[in-house]
């Protein structure tokens, strides 16, 4: 299949060059204006990169031709095919020849993805060479500058190196003919119409996939994928071209050409997968795939509203907090362990705030990259830094204006953000980058933490004056150990959370009375978040089992770690610390060493993860 479009015939070309190859190829252009657009960026290295990038953006280029190192750096970052200049036999011996009736002395300089045959060099007489080979253009100049006092009569190299030569007063040689030039611009023009035939047939196809009803992918010969759908990319984790189809979907289809395989589940939806096999003529070319995913539930998690469920005193004595101190326009802290429902809590505070109708903006401070800090939370103008959005950009802050700003995990802020949000609260107000303008504020501000801010400003980790602008209200929030009667009316919530999700029917009395008495002997290090993620995994897997005693008997095999930990008393905090980094490097193990699978298993975060991890260092450097 070809689109026979006029445009096809002619090919965009770009030289990146230098000096005089430049000139060189800009002579050979009235050659070939009938079949191509060729332009010349007269540019070497970093800054040949940055321009042929530019080309790219915009469009504008169909190929490159380049040669020597700017070849070689072009070739391993662009998208676009480069064509690099190849150094024949004729070229070498000629620009060699050319040098021996200068000096009998000769320096040959290329760059080391230049390969050339030297042995016939070795035969010709009266001349004394050396060849060298540098990488990068500082390689080059020292290479050049070490040489020059060897006394060289003659100089043969790229572009680049002739340059050299030049300034330091020495004849050379450019070693790349007229020929060689003509050839690579023919070669160029036929590769660009092979390739502008191919991203049109690709888009033609990924046009078919789209306006397909169903999610579909297509494998090659080899099971990896060559092409797919948004509908597929939305249930298909990691889908993305050149991957093996086992690693999305069971390897067992790999032992069949034609089949159909129900109750597959993908993405937290039960599908019906179909695999046909396609063939051109006689010979086997690849596979399609199609995939129907079951209804999605109407209770969709986004909306479905989430609420602080307990039965302790505790809680009710730190949810009377929360709405108490929501009502002052003070900044308020939650401290809790992580999993413990601090964001649930923060939002319990914007509830009771004066700003409950307006908007709710939460973030993680550890998950922001501090380079980006200011530009996410205050904003910037237009123009303000380099591929800056036209128009510029509202922050973070600006958007939570009338409502509540709720920052997560505030004691891993590094110190410099410490200092440009310590201003933002004393001031109530923010200047976007690049604005003279600041922008008033009218937020709640509410901070949480799972370590000892008072800890980290002695450990001179946290500022003590921001310590005390968010310290005016603090609510303690306990952990699910500290709360064991919270366990069993979680534990119901959680299960008809579930239950609508999955779209299952299950004997929520029945399930909790298989589940509760182990519930209530674990430690629960992830706390509800755990809870929550560990029942998620437990009811998923119920339905493999016929009735629930079955699955009962089960519950060991499915979640070990609540067996493996022992009682997990309220009070034994070191003992539970023990247990739950013995867990943490079991589950780390099951994973084979990958903390983003196993901080989802554990129901902790990764910064949590990877903070736990770092207790474990020290303790073991310390002997513990």
């Amino acid at each position: 299949m070809e689109f026979e479009n006029a445009e096809l015939s002619r090919a965009r070309i770009c030289l990146i060059g230098n000096s005089k190859l430049s000139k060189m190829v800009h002579s050979l252009i009235p050659e070939f204006q009938a079949a191509a657009d060729i332009s010349i960026i007269d540019n070497i290295f970093s800054d040949a990169l940055l321009s042929a990038r530019h080309l790219v953006e915009q469009g504008n280029v169909d190929i490159f031709v380049s040669a020597g190192a700017n070849a070689y750096y072009l070739k391993n970052t662009l998208p676009v095919p480069v064509v690099a200049l190849k150094i024949r036999q004729s070229d070498l011996i000629s620009a060699v020849l050319k040098a021996r009736a200068i000096s009998h002395k000769i320096l040959i300089l290329l760059h080391e993805d230049q390969a050339v045959e030297w042995e016939l060099l070795s035969h010709l007489p009266g001349v004394e060479i050396v060849q060298k080979s540098y990488v990068t253009a500082d390689d080059a100049n020292n290479i050049f500058h070490s040489l020059r006092q060897q006394g060289f009569g003659a100089v043969v190299g790229s572009s680049y190196i002739c340059d050299l030569a030049e300034q330091a007063g020495i004849p050379y040689v450019m070693i790349y003919s007229r020929a060689s030039c003509r050839l690579l611009l023919r070669r160029a023009i036929n590769l660009a119409g092979e390739y502008k035939r191919e991203r049109q047939q690709q888009a033609f196809a990924d046009f078919l996939l789209a306006n397909t009803g169903t999610a579909t992918l297509v494998t090659n010969r080899e099971e990896r994928v060559i092409a797919f759908n948004d509908q597929a990319r939305e249930l298909l984790a990691n889908l993305y071209r050149g991957r093996r189809i086992d690693k999305l979907l069971d390897k067992r289809f790999l032992d069949t050409d034609d089949t159909v395989a129900e109750g597959i589940l993908l993405n937290d939806r039960l599908c019906r997968v179909s695999k046909r096999a396609f063939d051109v003529g006689e010979e086997r070319v690849g596979h399609v795939y199609s995939i129907k995913a079951a209804p999605v539930s109407r209770v969709e998690e986004g909306r479905d509203p989430v609420e602080l469920v307990f039965r302790s005193r505790r809680m009710h004595e730190a949810t009377r907090l929360l709405s108490v101190y929501g009502a002052t326009p003070g900044s308020v802290l939650l401290r809790g362990e992580t999993g413990s429902g601090k964001e649930l809590a923060a939002r319990e505070v914007h509830r009771a705030s004066v700003n409950r109708d307006g908007p709710f903006v939460a973030i993680n401070c550890a998950a922001i990259p501090s380079e980006l800090f200011e530009a996410e939370l205050f904003g910037y103008a237009d123009g303000a830094f380099t591929h800056a959005r036209s128009g510029g950009k509202s922050g973070l802050l600006e958007a939570a204006n009338n409502g509540t700003f709720f920052m997560d995990e505030i004691n891993s802020l590094p110190m410099p953000q410490q200092a440009k949000l310590l201003r933002v609260l004393q001031d109530r107000e923010v200047r976007p980058v690049g604005s003279r303008k600041s922008v008033a504020l009218n937020v709640k501000f509410v901070a949480a933490c799972n370590h000892d801010l008072m800890e980290e400003v002695r450990a001179g980790r946290f500022r003590e004056d921001l310590y005390y602008r968010l310290n005016v209200f603090t609510v303690q929030l306990p952990s699910l150990r500290e709360r064991p009667e919270d366990i069993e009316p979680l534990t119901r919530y959680f299960i008809r959370r579930l239950s609508a999700r999955y779209q299952m029917d299950i004997e929520e009395d029945a399930l909790c009375e298989a589940l509760l008495p182990v519930f209530l002997h674990y430690g629960w290090p992830g706390n509800v978040r755990q809870l929550e993620n560990l029942l998620e995994r437990l009811m998923v897997s119920s339905s493999m089992y016929d009735n629930l005693t079955e699955f009962a008997a089960a519950i060991r095999h499915l979640a070990p770690e609540l067996f493996d930990g022992g009682p997990g008393g309220a009070t034994d905090q070191g003992h539970l610390r023990q247990k739950e980094q013995e867990e943490i490097l079991r589950v780390l193990e099951q994973f084979n060493g990958n903390r983003s699978q196993a901080a989802e298993y554990l129901g902790i975060s990764q910064t949590t993860l990877w903070r736990r991890l770092k207790e474990l260092e020290k303790r073991k450097q310390q002997g513990g």
